[in-house]
């Protein structure tokens, strides 16, 4: 009995210990603001982008496609645009627009686990407000044009707001037919507890080792060692891989964004699954090694499962 529950206590807590690695990443992306400024933060100085923005800027202020303005106006705007993203003022925009986006993702998730849902993807509406970039790109032009024509009486400088107009975008075509995100908001509130997960794996685990003896003992950190491989190595490959192409028509500029968002996620996801396998496997080593040790001492014992050996 007392090897059968070092081993389930050991099980658990080898799955508690990746759900709180888990749950930290996902508190981490919700709820902080530098993982998201790691993985997005200088999308502007991707050119894709920038010509994408242009486009989005160019439809809301013409009514009509980029491609479809002369060929000078194009460049000319594009190559304005492109060094306006890199400056500072639109690099802060950009990020007031990621932490914006990241908050509103939060509030909704916390909003549909507490309100409830109706089994549909628009359940979560999310959107990406590309307002504060607008804004920041068309400084310059409204400065200059207040400065050369705000001295006339029948001119009204708020006339030139319309030059930053608002830029939202919805991204609710990012979620796939069919899927209820309800359960994406359940494992976006259990992430607020993922310190009291972590703290239950690590007392599991030291009950697995205290219960234990013998063989039994090494045996159940063995077994757990192979779930935490296991459950890394699929973590590593699956959910902080992910795919993130569109199930759906998507503006150039979100399309751009998930690429980029796509490989800089894994980049920054995966490492720390990576290390929980090299941790479990560690565990193994020492598990088998100790088995090996224990059996040793203990050939003139009598029992054939080895975890009745002492």
């Amino acid at each position: 009995m007392r090897h059968l529950l070092s081993t389930l206590c050991a099980l658990l807590a080898a799955l508690l210990a990746a759900a709180a690695l888990a749950g930290g990443q996902i508190d981490q992306l919700l709820r902080e603001e530098e993982p998201v400024r790691e993985i997005a933060g200088d999308l502007p100085a991707q050119e894709p982008f920038g010509e994408a923005v242009v486009g989005l800027l160019a439809e809301e202020l013409t009514g009509q496609d980029v491609d479809a303005l002369p060929s000078g106006v194009r460049d000319a705007v594009s190559g304005v645009a492109g060094s306006l993203l890199q400056e500072d003022r639109t690099l802060q925009a950009w990020d007031e627009t990621l932490q914006t986006t990241r908050e509103g993702v939060d509030a909704e998730l916390d909003r549909l686990f507490h309100e409830g849902g109706t089994g549909s993807p628009q359940d979560l509406d999310i959107t990406l407000d590309l307002s504060p970039v607008a804004a920041a790109m068309t400084d310059p032009l409204r400065d200059g044009l207040d400065g050369i024509l705000g001295w006339l009486p029948f001119l009204d400088e708020s006339s030139f707001d319309a030059l930053a107009p608002e830029v939202v975008v919805d991204l609710d075509a990012l979620a796939e037919d069919g899927v209820d995100p309800y359960p994406w908001a359940t494992a976006a509130e259990a992430a607020r507890h993922w310190p009291m997960i972590a703290g239950a794996a690590v007392v599991l685990g030291a009950l697995a080792l205290l219960i234990g003896a013998g063989r039994g003992r090494w045996a159940a950190l063995t077994l757990a060692g192979l779930v935490a491989v296991v459950a890394g190595i699929w973590m590593a490959l699956t959910v902080a891989s992910p795919d993130m192409t569109p199930h759906q028509p998507v503006p150039e500029a979100v399309a751009v964004l998930l690429d980029h968002v796509e490989g800089r996620f894994t980049d920054w996801a995966q490492p720390a699954w990576w290390v929980f396998s090299a941790a479990g496997g560690a565990a193994v080593v020492i598990g088998l090694l100790g088995v090996a040790a224990t059996g040793a001492r203990g050939r003139r014992s009598v029992g054939h499962d080895p975890l009745h050996r002492v």
